[in-house]
């Protein structure tokens, strides 16, 4: 049930005799959930607990494997967004911001990887899913913030217009019948008070989230875009490969200035392992990478030649 504005009753004496049937719908889940079964961990939930091993995995330059342990987390097919009431759209943005992030991972280690094209794949995902998320929520949630600030605020007006009537009420024992029952009332109006800001509260800060998520990828999207596309500039300018990436490789590789403008170990392994991305056949990025990660011996440096003399 998406709330408008315009189904606010005229007066809260007939809303207040009863929680609003929207809101006891958000609590009954959270009521049960405590007697409900232990169930599986959310994909957020994974991605924290994989994140620490994903990283050392970086921190170790192990980037392949890093890449392969967040695409692990991706799953064959993307939730659907259940647009049918507030509750499972709160659902539905849980598992689709979830899901972002976990696409945030993968392209973060595919990066690293070398494998720029999977990292602006999934990049796109995570901006995609957070863009959506924000276009389905955006106009309901909007309305359901109007209802609830505007429930809170018509109760505290009833509430203050007849607080005397309400001062007697607590003030008188025993009470009649239809003391008792405008008592109660009164008791739903106050509940409405409270409830009211809550909720406006609740909704907005998932329109906030939202809002911030559906911008929060476009950075890294334009990255990989940019990175692309200068690496593919730098081929096309290679006159001597005629635009042949594995020719551009095997230039580049076999030049150490190349190598030693990367700057540290880590940013020396990333360019390596995209120059094997590109070219997975080539002999010599694959002996630079054996030599940055331990498995085989650098060749000792040639000895200078003294000048002979006279």
């Amino acid at each position: 049930m998406v709330v408008s504005p315009g189904e606010i009753p005229p007066s809260y004496v007939v809303e207040s005799m009863r929680t609003s049937t929207f809101l006891s719908f958000l609590l009954l889940p959270a009521a049960l959930m405590a007697q409900a079964p232990a169930t599986a961990p959310s994909l957020g939930d994974q991605v924290k607990a994989e994140r620490p091993v994903v990283e050392k995995l970086l921190a170790e330059l192990k980037y392949p494997e890093a890449m392969a342990r967040a695409a692990a987390l991706l799953p064959t097919t993307r939730p659907t967004f259940d647009k049918t009431s507030n509750q499972t759209l709160v659902q539905s943005i849980s598992a689709s911001l979830d899901l972002a992030t976990a696409y945030r991972l993968a392209a973060e280690a595919a990066d690293s990887a070398g494998a720029w094209e999977k990292a602006l794949e999934y990049a796109k995902a995570a901006q995609s899913l957070a863009v959506e998320s924000y276009a389905a929520v955006k106009e309901p949630f909007a309305q359901t913030v109007t209802y609830y600030g505007q429930s809170g605020t018509q109760a505290k007006r009833i509430l203050d217009e007849n607080a005397d009537r309400i001062k007697m009420l607590r003030a008188k024992n025993p009470l009649d019948p239809g003391e008792r029952q405008e008592l109660d009332l009164v008791i739903g109006v106050e509940k409405e008070a409270v409830d009211g800001p809550k909720w406006a509260t609740f909704f907005q800060t998932y329109l906030d989230v939202t809002k911030r998520e559906s911008t929060a990828y476009d950075g890294a999207v334009k990255v990989m875009i940019d990175k692309l596309k200068g690496e593919a500039d730098q081929i096309a300018g290679y006159k001597a490969g005629k635009g042949e990436k594995t020719k551009w490789v095997d230039a580049v590789s076999s030049s150490p200035a190349y190598l030693e403008a990367q700057g540290d170990k880590a940013g020396k392994a990333r360019w390596l392992y995209r120059l094997a991305t590109l070219d997975p056949d080539n002999k010599k990025v694959q002996h630079q990478l054996d030599i940055l990660n331990g498995k085989v011996t650098a060749p000792a440096p040639k000895p200078v030649k003294k000048p002979k003399k006279g």
